[in-house]
């Protein structure tokens, strides 16, 4: 699981990092500050991805807030800047964050607890 989540948020940070280039390029183009801010916002969602990728096989639950907070951004800023795949975004992010922290569970499950060791004296 960890695998899936790394792999679809190096894609997800790249294809939201130019659409957000251009949406930023196109808002300043037409003098569209709020255009142009959601822009400036899906690079900083993009970052986030691209964090979340690196923390996800070491620490997936550090990657779960990561991812948590880029789509809390994401959703919150599609709603009021005009740039509405922000919240298509926003809601990857937050799967991505399901299935970080479902990846970080199945890893608390499989650790084997330490048992205590018995010393046995044959004397």
């Amino acid at each position: 699981m960890k695998k899936a989540v790394l792999i679809l948020s190096i894609i997800f940070m790249v294809i939201v990092l130019v659409q957000s280039w251009l949406v930023g390029v196109g808002g300043t183009m037409f003098n569209d500050r709020m255009l142009a801010w959601g822009g400036l916002v899906g690079r900083l969602v993009a970052l986030l991805f691209g964090a979340g990728a690196a923390f996800v096989l070491p620490r997936p639950l550090i990657s779960t807030f990561i991812f948590l907070a880029g789509g809390l951004l994401g959703i919150g800023f599609g709603l009021y800047t005009g740039y509405y795949d922000m919240i298509l975004w926003g809601g990857i992010s937050l799967l991505l964050a399901g299935g970080s922290y479902y990846a970080w569970s199945v890893e608390e499950k499989r650790t084997v607890p330490a048992e205590q060791v018995r010393e046995i004296s044959h004397f």
